[in-house]
């Protein structure tokens, strides 16, 4: 049963729904885009915390799922609405990592000189955009009519057999020990079958 607005626990501090959560990110991710840009060594734990909320930011909407119906007998809960300060947030955070990109790209280092802890997120910044994309791609005309609603459908079962398959390949070959046609990248690629997948639910349902 939904509660009632005037029985709700208050936000954090009093201040409106999210607004913690995005100044930590921003925090967050100055401090990386700074450690990056004055050549000094990003701790992992940075790096992780960025991950983690890219995850928040740009896969949140996937995981929340669609809105369950009520029971018989009780009352509709209403949904609330992502609000418009996480999409300034992940507005942002896009923004910032691509002019990070840009950065590295424009001085005198070549695109192999870009730093690891920069390459890793863009990673996961690219796998959730690209898995966007395509689910938008599939989705964004599938309910007019019923070849469109199949397409679609068969789009989902082939990205998802893809996703299963290529994780187990690689996770079983990083628990065997064993040599995969990913040659190096075996953690590059996994990272973007994950992300790409997490990335294709955000529009998916």
């Amino acid at each position: 049963m939904a509660t009632p607005l005037a029985t709700r626990i208050p936000e954090p501090l009093r201040l409106p729904r999210g607004s913690v959560r995005g100044t930590i990110a921003l925090i967050v991710t100055a401090t990386y885009a700074y450690l990056l840009l004055q050549d000094k060594p990003v701790p992992s734990v940075l790096v992780n915390s960025v991950v983690v909320v890219i995850a928040f930011y740009f896969g949140s909407r996937a995981a929340a799922g669609p809105p369950v119906p009520p029971a018989p007998g009780q009352p509709p809960t209403f949904v609330v609405p992502a609000p418009r300060r996480t999409k300034v947030v992940r507005g942002l955070l896009l923004i910032g990592f691509a002019g990070l990109a840009a950065w590295f790209f424009r001085t005198n280092r070549p695109s192999f000189g870009i730093p690891a802890e920069l390459v890793a997120v863009l990673e996961v910044l690219g796998g959730y955009a690209s898995g966007m994309t395509v689910s938008w791609l599939v989705h964004r005309r599938a309910h007019e009519n019923m070849i469109r609603k199949r397409f679609a459908t068969i789009a989902r079962d082939l990205i998802a057999a893809g996703a299963l398959a290529l994780a187990a390949y690689i996770c079983l070959s990083l628990a065997a020990g064993q040599v995969t046609v990913f040659a190096d990248k075996v953690a590059d690629a996994l990272s973007l079958v994950v992300t790409f997948y997490f990335g294709s639910r955000v529009i998916g349902h």
